[in-house]
Order: C-alpha cells, then sequence, then structure tokens
C-alpha cells in the first residue's frame, strides 16, 4: 500500500473524529476514547494529588499575629490559617485533596461564635488553658495542652477563652471528601453561644465512659469526645521503645470508645512515637495525612525531598506518596500527632499498602497461658480473630 495514502487516509479519519468529538461536545457528550489517556496514566496507581511540604511553626506564629493586627477584634471572622498545598492551590482550602487542615487562635476572652456543619472536624490544642473550652451539643470540653477534641458532623459547636492568654489548636476537617460528594451543609447557631447542658450526668459524650445508663438506648456515633493528653501519653509510656513496627514506629490510634473504630467515620487520628535513632522503612498507602509534631526533631524522606522537621511543624502527605520517618536524637524520641482519611478509603475497600499490608496485619497478643493437660482442640470457643 502507497504510504502516503496510508497517511492521508489517517489524517482524514483524524479529521473526521475531531469534527464528531467537536459535534458531541455541543451535545454534552464525550466519546470514552478521549478518557482512555487518564486511564493509561493511573496504571502502577494514582499520581499524589498535592506536593509533600511542610509549614514552620516559627513562620505560622508571625503571621498568626500578624493576622491578628489585620482583622482586629474578632466577630463573625474567626482568626484560622489554613494550610494550602501548593499542589493544589485551585482547590481551594486544601491540605490533602480530602482533608483541610489550619491553625485557629483565639485571643483572651474572645468566644468564636456558634455554628454547625456537615464536616466531621477534629481538634489538636497546641497551646492550651485550663479554663479554655469548646462547647459541642451543649457539653463542655476542655482545651488543655494536646488534647483532641472531636466535633461530629452537624454538632453545635462554639469556642471559648476566658483565661488571660492565647489558645491555639489545629483544626483538621474532611472539606475535600465532602466537597467532592456534594454534601456540604452549614448552620448558624444565632447567637454566640448555645445552651448547655445543666450537668456533666446529660452529656452524651459522658456515655462514652465504661459505666452507662441501663435504662438508655445506647449511642456509638456523633459523640462529642475529648482524649486527654494526660491519658494519651500515659498509654504511649506503657509500650517500650521497641513496639510498633519498622514502618510507622509506635502509632496508637484514638478510637471510638464505644465501637472500637476509628476516631470519626470519615478520619482517624494516631499518636506516634518514633525511639531515639528510629530509621523507617520506606511505605505508601493510597490514603492522605497530616501530621503536627509535639516534640522532637527529624526527617521524612519522600522520593523527591528531605523534609527536615521540629516541634510545632505541620506537614502534609499526599496519597500514594512514598516517605519514611527518622529521628535525628540518639536520646529523645520524636511525637508526632496526626489526622488520615484512611476510614473513608476503608468504607470503599479502597485503601491499599505497599510494599506490605501494615494496618489490622498482626493479630493482638495471644493468651500466655495455653493448656498444659489440653482436653480440646486448641482454641476451642476462642473468636476468630483470636485464632
Amino acid at each position: 500500500m502507497d504510504s502516503s495514502n496510508t497517511g492521508t487516509s489517517e489524517a482524514v479519519q483524524a479529521a473526521t473524529l475531531a469534527a464528531f468529538d467537536k459535534r458531541a461536545a455541543e451535545q454534552y457528550l464525550r466519546g470514552q476514547w478521549i478518557a482512555e489517556e487518564h486511564l493509561m496514566r493511573a496504571i502502577g496507581g494514582p499520581r499524589p494529588a498535592g506536593v509533600p511540604f511542610r509549614w514552620s511553626w516559627d513562620d505560622v506564629k508571625v503571621a498568626l499575629d500578624e493576622a491578628t493586627t489585620a482583622l482586629g477584634p474578632v466577630d463573625t471572622a474567626r482568626r484560622h490559617l489554613t494550610f494550602i498545598n501548593p499542589g493544589l492551590v485551585d482547590r481551594g482550602s486544601a491540605t490533602t485533596h480530602t482533608i483541610s487542615a489550619g491553625f485557629q487562635l483565639v485571643k483572651p476572652g474572645e468566644v468564636c461564635w456558634s455554628h454547625r456543619h456537615t464536616m466531621g472536624a477534629v481538634r489538636f490544642v497546641t497551646k492550651g488553658h485550663p479554663d479554655a473550652f469548646t462547647t459541642v451539643d451543649g457539653e463542655r470540653l476542655a482545651m488543655e495542652d494536646f488534647d483532641l477534641l472531636i466535633t461530629p458532623r452537624f454538632a453545635w459547636h462554639d469556642h471559648h477563652n476566658p483565661s488571660d492568654t492565647d489558645v491555639v489548636w489545629l483544626d483538621g476537617l474532611d472539606i475535600g471528601l465532602l466537597f467532592a460528594l456534594g454534601q456540604v451543609f452549614y448552620e448558624p447557631y444565632g447567637d454566640d453561644s448555645q445552651n448547655v447542658r445543666p450537668s456533666s450526668s446529660e452529656g452524651i459524650g459522658t456515655r462514652s465512659h465504661w459505666l452507662r445508663p441501663t435504662w438508655e438506648r445506647g449511642r456509638d456515633s456523633r459523640l462529642p469526645i475529648r482524649y486527654p493528653w494526660a491519658e494519651a501519653k500515659a498509654r504511649l509510656d506503657l509500650y517500650d521503645l521497641s513496639a510498633g513496627n519498622e514502618f510507622d514506629g509506635l502509632a496508637l490510634r484514638y478510637a471510638n470508645p464505644v465501637t472500637g473504630g476509628p476516631t470519626m467515620p470519615t478520619m482517624d487520628c494516631w499518636v506516634q512515637r518514633l525511639a531515639p535513632g528510629f530509621d523507617g522503612r520506606t511505605h505508601r498507602r493510597s490514603s492522605s495525612a497530616i501530621t503536627y509534631v509535639i516534640s522532637g526533631s527529624g526527617t521524612m524522606q519522600t522520593d523527591t525531598e528531605t523534609i527536615t522537621f521540629s516541634a510545632g511543624d505541620v506537614i502534609t502527605l499526599p496519597n500514594w506518596t512514598n516517605f519514611r520517618w527518622t529521628n535525628d536524637s540518639a536520646t529523645e524520641p520524636v511525637q508526632l500527632f496526626s489526622m488520615h482519611d484512611i476510614p473513608a478509603l476503608q468504607a470503599f475497600g479502597l485503601l491499599y499498602e505497599e510494599p506490605e499490608s501494615i494496618l489490622n496485619a498482626t493479630p493482638a497478643p495471644a493468651n500466655p497461658s495455653p493448656s498444659l493437660k489440653p482436653i480440646y482442640r486448641p482454641g476451642a470457643f476462642y473468636d476468630q480473630d483470636e485464632l
């Protein structure tokens, strides 16, 4: 066949297809062949949404102080600075593609007026005070250093700082996920403060305690929960420095105290401790994460860069990004708080890890007292996950 004729034929075919594509677009139709390029790009997994990035606390503190001057007394505006991922600047308030995080500062005597929204929110207090509190659905939750507070979806919440010092916390909301699903609802309360329950015995959050009223139906969701740092640190201290795994070090989840499930339906929160000299293995997950450095210093290494961190810094890690942790100190551990979109992916069966499955992969410690004179088969009457 004449090659010139072949070339002409292909050119005619391409022009015919381009003309058809244009006519189809005018009818809001699109051929699947146009999307094939995007599917081919997904061979080997998704491209990370955004880039790894670190915000230095020293820089953010200056910005918060400047925002205080620029805003003046806070009335309707909230003194909040959102961490915008440099690779997602066109997606609004995106720290990762699913989670938005930022620092909020409340001056002495200020009240951040009550409202609610379908976005679930976690608040990790980085500079608290025993007198500061957030009210969630009528329940006061104290805000002391490194406490974690949960604001469930569509729960009324307002923040109060009656102390004589600034209060600062790290917000995390599943904004990106809810915008993608078209499920954003918002409502102002109409006053600065909501009604407070007359006694703590009426608190829904107190129903998450292991002693609960026998006469009531239990609730396992939308609980206003405070996880005190004193208890979290004591729990970390139960483990020796060799506990955990070679990827994440010692990593503990802030579990729903009723169900044992994730912190929230769409987000899970962790506290980690990297032993002195920790040199982690490289791994990646299909989930994304945002990390706050409680104490210590070290590095997070990715395929393209080495991010150095110290106390107070915030780091964002996109989905499907290779990374590993290291602790620079030979004597002091690194402590990290982090939020992840893992539960949302697990709900769809989409969480994936490489080079191996790490989360929920290891059985709990076995019973230390097997039968000395076995009568029944091993594991008789045990639960399946004990075997």
